[in-house]
């Protein structure tokens, strides 16, 4: 084993440029994995944590964005089996100070936990505080981390969906969930009094005890509102995240085909640097063979080197990747990279870098060892001359 080590330490030093040059390519390529896997990774937590079947959507079934009279709640709220319920009134606009694009939800802060996802380990302090200040917002940790911002922060937002109508706020939490990282949540009566809309609401949430009740009120809310001049849709909130996969299932086939490509492209990376490397030493690992050496430890050699230098650059590349997105989240880089924090790059990712690394330099040096076991003597030494 001592030898092995040996041997191969030697090997690595020996070859120091093409081995620099393997594990910039692999650091490079790992460093793209890994932001693409945190894409896939975070939609595919969002569509996990979106998938309730007791909660039920209810919207306007032809306009976009959703609207239609609050006359309506009293008859929906009648219907046998709904249990809770809650508004959504949207509010979009930009920061006044910034112009950075930013969309509000208005609805009741005395469920607020209850009829939304992401949000089971809210701190209650935070819903006692939105009581007291009527223009308090619970803000997405996104835009807290563009704005700089700190919790009793004051700014205004320029409307786009009501033009005219801006709002001033303070944020009195931050939400931790990632569901709502770029949004903010206000108080409904803040929105009715600001923007003198009582008569309208976007979207209304209804939660029911389980799936099949759900389809039964989802039917009989249909059922109420066909023959009147705003028809309404109601969908389980699981079936809205299927909608939203079918739209999403392209792009995210897209990523998950690049990623594959990447993989590919490391593996033959990798390879080709190995199997140069064997051709250059036919005459050493016959040598080997000389003096007592197995074909066995030549390829374990041959795979060894083949790890060390694929784990290595994938350790770099996702280190590298993480390090730039906490730096970016904490805003020391010069320039705030904006999709880095809709898609923060966490810590396990160095575990997995080192991994895919170590995976791809094995499956490169597949080929070169074979090629390095079936090396002979005679043949290694008749053009030396």
């Amino acid at each position: 084993m001592v030898k092995f080590l040996s041997l191969l330490a030697k090997n690595l030093g020996r070859n120091k440029v093409r081995t620099t040059l393997t594990a910039l390519a692999v650091l490079v390529l790992v460093a793209i994995y890994t932001l693409a896997s945190t894409v896939t990774d975070t939609v595919g937590e969002a569509i996990t944590e979106l998938s309730s079947q007791s909660r039920l959507m209810v919207r306007e079934k032809w306009i976009m964005p959703s609207r239609f009279p609050v006359r309506y709640l009293p008859k929906i709220l009648a219907v046998k089996g709904v249990e809770d319920w809650t508004p959504w009134h949207f509010y979009f606009g930009t920061l006044d100070e910034a112009g950075h694009n930013i969309a509000g939800i208005a609805t009741r802060m005395d469920n607020l936990c209850e009829m939304h996802s992401g949000m089971d380990d809210l701190d209650p302090a935070l819903l006692s505080a939105m009581d007291r200040e009527k223009n308090g917002v619970l803000m997405g940790r996104v835009i807290m981390d563009q704005m700089n911002w700190q919790v009793g922060q004051r700014f205004s937002v320029i409307s786009s969906s009501h033009v005219g109508k801006n709002l001033e706020f303070q944020v009195v939490g931050v939400l931790g969930s990632n569901l709502w990282a770029r949004n903010f949540f206000f108080r409904e009566d803040y929105y009715q009094e600001g923007l003198g809309d009582k008569e309208n609401v976007n979207v209304l949430w209804l939660r029911v005890s389980d799936e099949q009740t759900g389809k039964r009120v989802s039917a009989d809310v249909e059922r109420l509102f066909q023959n009147s001049r705003e028809k309404l849709r109601v969908e389980t909130e699981s079936a809205g995240v299927g909608r939203f996969i079918g739209r999403a299932d392209t792009l995210v086939n897209i990523i998950n085909f690049v990623v594959g490509i990447l993989l590919l492209d490391m593996v033959v990376v990798v390879s080709n640097s190995i199997g140069m490397t064997v051709r250059e030493r036919r005459q050493e690992m016959a040598i080997l063979k000389i003096l007592g050496f197995q074909p066995s430890f030549i390829v374990a050699m041959v795979v060894g080197e083949a790890i060390v230098v694929g784990a290595a650059g994938g350790l770099c590349g996702a280190g590298l990747s993480c390090l730039v997105s906490a730096l970016n989240a904490a805003g020391h880089l010069p320039t705030r990279i904006d999709f880095l924090m809709q898609f923060p790059i966490e810590v396990k990712f160095v575990l997995h870098g080192l991994l895919v690394g170590g995976a791809i330099g094995f499956l490169g040096s597949v080929l070169p060892a074979r090629s390095a076991f079936k090396v002979r003597v005679a043949e290694a030494f008749s053009n030396v001359g």
